[in-house]
């Protein structure tokens, strides 16, 4: 008896330290360590879209000396910021992203849904089409 509630006492402190270490909450950067992020005028971290950077450029200060190639929307796999001081070939450039923006005036009866597509798909896709009608043929 004694045996078993030794074994019971060490299962519940097993289990209870396994639930305690999946209820922690992980901190993920906003940025890559090597960046600082955008902040808003209220202390909060600048979001953007992907082939939007204008929302990044557009709270720049008219200032000369902004070195503006820096800036990026950076993914951090939770969601899209600002960031500042990336190298280009280390800001992703978001090929293979599309952002919809569905119901962007929620108050309107007819809401207008914006598109915003990379820069060169239009004739990416037009090119395709041609190629695939021309194997038919």
């Amino acid at each position: 008896m004694y045996c078993l509630n030794i074994f019971i006492f060490i299962i519940v402190i097993a289990i209870s330290s396994v639930i305690s270490e999946q209820q922690v909450a992980h901190k993920i950067p906003h940025c890559p360590v090597y960046s600082r992020p955008m902040l808003r005028p209220n202390g909060d971290v600048r979001k953007c879209l992907p082939h939007q950077l204008n929302l990044c450029l557009n709270a720049l200060e008219d200032s000369a000396l902004i070195d503006t190639s820096g800036i990026c929307c950076y993914h951090n796999q939770v969601d899209y910021f600002c960031c500042m001081d990336i190298p280009a070939r280390l800001c992703p450039s978001y090929r293979n992203v599309t952002v919809v923006i569905h119901n962007n005036f929620p108050q309107s009866q007819f809401p207008v849904r914006s598109f915003h597509f990379r820069k060169g798909v239009e004739k990416e896709i037009a090119d395709g089409i041609r190629a695939a009608a021309a194997s038919r043929n």
